[in-house]
This record gives structure tokens, C-alpha cells and sequence, in this order.
């Protein structure tokens, strides 16, 4: 067994509520905190992936040294990484905060899906919000290396939140699932090249993309000046000037901060009339959403498990 040193188990929990599979194949599971100073908490998520078999310890290494740096990582934009186990049995579990409300991806489908898309505010807001997250992380020495619409979930009340910290590494070390329609079935990693160690500045610019995704209605994001400009086309001056400087490369346009500052910066000068409480209004307008999503309300409902014996009775190992 492959444990971190200074993280000898994984906290105790209660399972509550499947989730279904995620992008990668894992299984997610929302499960309640049963430790002592667990009282009054919020619930978490577990993920576990499957791990190619017979993985050697200096393969593992990578992954393990990635997570490790996420856990200590501290802000309201960061879900936080509670802890993890790589076992005997090639599984990965990741214990980190349930982040409610949905995705940026899915509330991205949803705009669509009426035939708009989301206000030059609301852009700005969702970029600002993971930008800070960024900054702090970047402070810490820690890289995302994967942020992409999947990562960023909105909450009911406007809260925007980087998810994932630490699992870039995992992914050439899957096991693949083969059948949508048999999701237990799985075959051996593509042995992807993970490359050299990601910089902070890709972060930013893979930031840059979701963000013109989310403003264009184009999830083709080009790579070129005019196509940049291009797909800009109908995004207020104030934040055209904002993307195209994190995608082009601009000179200062390099840090975390910069484009936090930038962002937020758009909102005060070209768009002072949308604040937080219109970005939750349309928010909450979008199809198939609302102040609470199902598990939420299942999660408010079954709190009392803290204090049930049956339950207790059902903690899964650690």
C-alpha cells in the first residue's frame, strides 16, 4: 500500500448519495464526514479511479507527489483535497469538498440549449473568481495543469470553485473505460505522454479558453489572431481587450493577478451594473437549475446521519 506519510488514512465517512461516473471514468460518490470535529460540517465527495495494474512505485511517485502538494491548499476557490490512498488493488480514492450547484460546462449547454449565451458579466465574474483561486495556488507553487469547464463549478448563489487540484498526473495511469454502456469495463492506459512540468502560464491560458468558449458559444477556440478576434467578435471592447491579451500572450498579461485585476477591472468600467446578485439571477434562470439541485436538498435531508448509529454502523474503511 501506497499512503502519504503525513496523511496515514483516509477521514472516515458515511456514504450517502452515488453520483455517477466522471469525466475520466471514476467512480463519484457523495459520502458524510464522521470525524470528531467533523460536527457542523459540509459533506464530501470520493472519487476513485482505477489505476493500471502493477504500476511500479516511481511511476506512482508523479502522481502522488501531485496530490501531495494540492492538500494543504487553502482558499474559498479551491475545493479543498481532505486526502487520498493509492491501495494494493491499483485504486486511487480522493476525498475533497462537494462543491454544490453545477459545472461551468453544464451551465454552458444550458445557455445554449435556449438559443443565448452568458453575459459579458457573467464571463468576467466566473474568470475573476478562478483567476484569485490561480493566484493562491500559484502562490503555494502548486499548477492545475488541467482547468477546463469540468473544473469550475457555479454555485447557487454565484460562488465559483476550482475543483481537481493534484489529478493531471493520474491520467496517463488509467485504466480506460471501453463501453459507455458498460462502464465496468475497462482496458489498459494509453500511455500518454504527460510532457514537461506544466507552468502557471498554461493554466492561464487554458483559462483564457474556457473563458472565450463561454462568451463565444464556440467550443472550437482558435489559435491564430484573426480567429481570435474573430470569435470575439460580439464580446464588449472591455473584455475582448481582457482575452485577447491571456490568449495572445500580451506582454504583462502573465500572471494570475494580472488577470484577476483585468477581469475585474472590466466589470467596474463596462459593466457596473451587474454585480454579483444579477450574475445569481441568471444564474438561476437557466433551465434546470435553481437555488438547490437534488442533492443538495437530499444532502440537507439526511445531515441527521451524523448523529445516527445505523449509519455509523455503515462507515466504509480508511
Amino acid at each position: 500500500m501506497s499512503v502519504l506519510p503525513f496523511v496515514p488514512r483516509l477521514p472516515a465517512f458515511a456514504p450517502l448519495h452515488p453520483l455517477g461516473r466522471g469525466p475520466l471514468g471514476e467512480w463519484v460518490s457523495l459520502v458524510w464526514p464522521l470525524e470528531e470535529d467533523a460536527v457542523g460540517s459540509r459533506p464530501l465527495v470520493v472519487k476513485t479511479f482505477l489505476l493500471a495494474s502493477g504500476l511500479s512505485p516511481e511511476t506512482r511517485r508523479p502522481l502522488e507527489e501531485s496530490l501531495a502538494r494540492a492538500v494543504p491548499l487553502r482558499h474559498p476557490g479551491i475545493a479543498r483535497l481532505h486526502g487520498f490512498q493509492v491501495d494494493a488493488r491499483d485504486t486511487l480514492t480522493v476525498v475533497s469538498d462537494y462543491v454544490p450547484g453545477c459545472s461551468l460546462a453544464t451551465a454552458r449547454r444550458r445557455v445554449l440549449g435556449r438559443g443565448g449565451r452568458p453575459s459579458d458579466a457573467f464571463v468576467c465574474h466566473v474568470g475573476a473568481e478562478v483567476a484569485e483561486a490561480l493566484q493562491a495556488a500559484h502562490g503555494a507553487c502548486v499548477v492545475h495543469g488541467d482547468v477546463n469547464a469540468h473544473r469550475v463549478r457555479v454555485g447557487p448563489r454565484g460562488e465559483v470553485t476550482l475543483t481537481d487540484f493534484g489529478l493531471r498526473a493520474a491520467r496517463p495511469l488509467l485504466r480506460r473505460v471501453t463501453s459507455p454502456s458498460r462502464p465496468d469495463v475497462v482496458a489498459l492506459p494509453v500511455r500518454e505522454d504527460v510532457g514537461p512540468p506544466v507552468e502557471a502560464r498554461a493554466d492561464l491560458l487554458s483559462l483564457g479558453r474556457v473563458l472565450l468558449e463561454l462568451a463565444s458559444g464556440n467550443v472550437v477556440v482558435p489559435g491564430d489572431v484573426a480567429g481570435v478576434d474573430a470569435a470575439l467578435r460580439d464580446v464588449s471592447p472591455a473584455l475582448r481587450d481582457v482575452l485577447r491579451g491571456v490568449l495572445l500572450g500580451a506582454r504583462g498579461a502573465d500572471s494570475a493577478a494580472w488577470l484577476e485585476a483585468a477581469l475585474r477591472g472590466c466589470m467596474q468600467r463596462g459593466l457596473a451594473s451587474h454585480g454579483q446578485d444579477a450574475v445569481v439571477r441568471e444564474l438561476a434562470a437557466l433551465p434546470g437549475s435553481g437555488p438547490l439541485s437534488p442533492v443538495d436538498v437530499y444532502v440537507g435531508a439526511a445531515s441527521v446521519m451524523t448523529a445516527s448509529a445505523s449509519v455509523r454502523g455503515r462507515t466504509l474503511p480508511s
